[in-house]
């Protein structure tokens, strides 16, 4: 009887450190989460930057080509009417296309970024909710062996 006590109380001190390492694992789980949030918030930061800097390098390249090709056309004594001016309008069009591009295309990556992250911040959430759960379980599995060691 006796030798089957040590038992059950080892059992049961075993199942509490089992459990706090159970939970343990669970918290570590949760902060590995929150850091991969963490470096997504530094992912999505870089591309509204990129993306900001991509638009200006355009709008800048768009300035450029417009200047120059005025600048052509007023080299050959040509009036800024007409289908020069549509060539000039026609540039402006498609540069601007291209900067609606840069930005639907970041928007695009951004939403995707941030739902990653929406993703790791659940997780952790999850993690953080098994911990107790973790550290019970075995514990109770520990009590109950040593309970039926009387029978």
């Amino acid at each position: 009887m006796c030798n089957a006590m040590a038992a059950g109380v080892l059992g049961i001190f075993g199942g509490v450190l089992q459990g706090m390492g159970a939970a343990q694992e669970h918290e570590n789980n949760a902060q590995s989460y929150e850091m991969a949030a963490a470096g997504t918030d530094r992912d999505i930061a870089a591309e509204k930057e990129s993306s900001a800097f991509q638009v200006a390098k355009t709008r800048t390249e768009l300035a450029r080509t417009q200047g120059g090709i005025r600048a052509g056309y007023a080299a050959n004594g040509l009036a800024l009417s007409g289908s020069a001016a549509d060539v000039i309008r026609d540039s402006a069009a498609e540069g601007e296309l291209d900067i609606k591009t840069i930005e639907y295309n970041s928007g695009v990556k951004v939403g995707g970024l941030e739902y990653q992250k929406a993703g790791y911040l659940k997780n952790a959430d999850t993690e953080r909710g098994a911990k107790g759960l973790a550290f019970i379980s075995p514990i109770i599995s520990g009590a109950a062996r040593f309970g039926s060691s009387f029978n």
